[in-house]
């Protein structure tokens, strides 16, 4: 049994509990933090996350210029910005505010 079949029992085992109005409030609670846990799980499972992956976490600090966005820039192996190209994903430019987290992997 893996962890994420493991929780999806547990959740199902809750979801009788609350049908039952059992302990509801607090079996509401404990379901939605295993959902989120089964959630990250997935994001780790899809992009490869984990503790031999990750190199650091970063979260990004205020700006202190009101609110600005920090750009993921391709520096196209150039020292001058005018050569630099902001990156976009799907057409969708990408732009990071404070409190946002960059996983870099190794």
């Amino acid at each position: 049994m893996t962890a994420r079949d493991f929780i999806a029992s547990e959740i199902n085992k809750l979801n009788d509990l609350i049908s039952k109005n059992i302990d509801k409030e607090s079996n509401l609670n404990l379901k939605k933090e295993l959902s989120e846990t089964l959630y990250l799980i997935n994001i780790f499972d899809e992009y490869q996350i984990n503790k031999k992956t990750i190199d650091t976490i970063i979260e990004l600090p205020s700006s202190n210029t009101g609110y600005s966005d920090y750009r993921i820039i391709n520096d196209c192996e150039s020292d001058d910005p005018d050569h630099w190209l902001e990156v976009s994903i799907n057409e969708e430019k990408i732009r990071l505010a404070e409190g946002d987290i960059v996983i870099r992997k190794k």
